[in-house]
């Protein structure tokens, strides 16, 4: 490979030949059209990000049908959150300081041998909960290093000026993966020849593509020249950046909260699916596949408005709303009424990924370029707390019953997002 290609370079150089306008197409796609190794990384990454999808339904499914337990349907959710959260910073010096191409080729063959790992367990009728948390941990541990080196390269590999559309599109494919994904393995569990052990296989095909196609860009991600300072240097330089920075502080604090609070009925699903509604593992998929088609609406959307200036108004909305549709979905629950749930999921998957889109444009916008990973690996951390809300989240279920949990959450949320929008002074920066 191209090895002599250094990543250090601001980026690739735009093709001349193609021109966007302020609408259309190129608006919508710009990034893919302009950038051809963005183009290459983003549908490498499509067969990947559709079989985690598809494994997400698996083990939650499984969880709940070894245990009948939303407490351990949260402990394993717990288990693939608790790395993300201690080893996310320490993954991102490791980001900012070696080739990100080589992490995320050695990161897609660990997860390939997890899942097949726990493929074969099915296989043989030896798996246990605890395996599903062990496995868990690992591609905790895994994703904790992949998400820094993929959200970090991406900037290397467009034109400073697409870079929101960029990041639009790469959550559009997550999206789109989120519809296919949960809903293929809905059907497919319910398949003999199949079945659940047959889901996790799928990650073989997966990796192999994968690998195929980030070994065509030559850009490998290389740190920043300079003397590097040391390991706990940089790690320690990069909370600083955070907790000091003025627009950065804010941003991270709706993070938290909203990611806390807002993102963990994902994880708990398959109580609701299977306890709540009573609609198998089809249900379940389905609920996961209309959430995933409001995101993926919400990402085209996102990257259709990436240049609009008024970014934090929007992220103000888009917070609240998904506050209100946590409420409604619990509402849902309580005379369970499916079809009015499904509606609210699709309402919540567009508000989900409005937030979080613009919350990754306006962070990464905002950040030193040498620092890149460390304060994407920091936004990780964030991201693992659903994870980690989802054990007590799933106890409060289990004692309070789903409707009235999702109410308290989803009502909490709303009523955070517009104190914090309203009332923090660094807030009016996004603007």
């Amino acid at each position: 490979m191209a090895d002599a290609v250094e990543a250090r370079a601001p980026g690739p150089r735009p093709e001349p030949a193609v021109e966007h306008g302020h609408g259309g197409f190129g608006r919508l796609f710009g990034a893919l059209q302009k950038s051809p190794f963005y183009r290459i990384f983003w549908f490498g990454n499509q067969a990947s990000l559709l079989v985690v999808q598809m494994q997400n339904v698996a083990v939650g499914y499984l969880a709940f049908e070894l245990t009948n337990s939303a407490t351990i349907l949260g402990i394993v959710s717990l288990a693939a959150g608790l790395p993300m959260l201690v080893f996310s910073p320490v993954a991102g010096v490791i980001a900012d300081r070696y080739p990100k191409r080589n992490l995320l080729l050695l990161v897609q063959a660990v997860l390939c041998l997890n899942s097949v790992v726990v493929g074969t367990l099915i296989t043989v009728h030896w798996i246990q909960w605890w395996h599903l948390m062990v496995a868990g941990f690992i591609q905790g541990t895994c994703f904790s290093l992949n998400m820094p080196a993929r959200q970090s390269w991406i900037p290397s590999l467009v034109v400073p000026s697409e870079l929101p559309n960029a990041i639009a599109l790469n959550n559009a494919g997550m999206n789109a993966a989120r519809i296919v994904g949960p809903a293929l393995a809905g059907l497919l569990i319910a398949v003999p020849w199949v079945g659940v052990n047959g889901i996790f296989y799928f990650s073989v095909p997966a990796v192999a593509w994968v690998y195929y196609s980030l070994l065509q860009i030559p850009i490998l991600g290389l740190p920043e020249e300079g003397k590097r300072a040391s390991f706990w240097s940089e790690f320690s330089t990069g909370m600083r950046y955070i907790w000091g920075h003025e627009t950065l502080q804010p941003l991270f604090t709706l993070a938290v909260v909203t990611l806390l609070l807002g993102m963990s009925y994902q994880m708990l699903l398959p109580a609701y699916a299977l306890g709540v509604f009573n609609v198998g593992s089809e249900g379940l998929g389905l609920m996961s596949a209309v959430v995933g088609a409001g995101a993926l609406t919400g990402s085209l959307l996102m990257a259709y408005f990436s240049r609009s200036r008024r970014k934090g108004r929007i992220q103000a909305i888009a917070g609240t709303s998904l506050g209100l549709g946590l409420f409604l979905f619990g509402v849902a629950s309580g005379v369970k009424l499916f079809p009015f749930a499904l509606l609210v999921l699709l309402g919540v998957g567009v508000a989900t990924d409005f937030y979080s889109t613009i919350n990754n444009t306006l962070i990464l916008v905002n950040t030193d370029r040498a620092l890149f990973g460390r304060v994407m690996s920091v936004y990780m951390m964030t991201w693992s707390l659903s994870n980690l809300a989802a054990a007590p989240f799933g106890t409060m279920v289990d004692r309070l019953g789903g409707p009235l949990t999702m109410m308290l959450i989803g009502g909490f949320l709303a009523v955070f997002v517009v104190a914090m929008t309203r009332l923090h002074p660094g807030f009016r920066k996004v603007e």
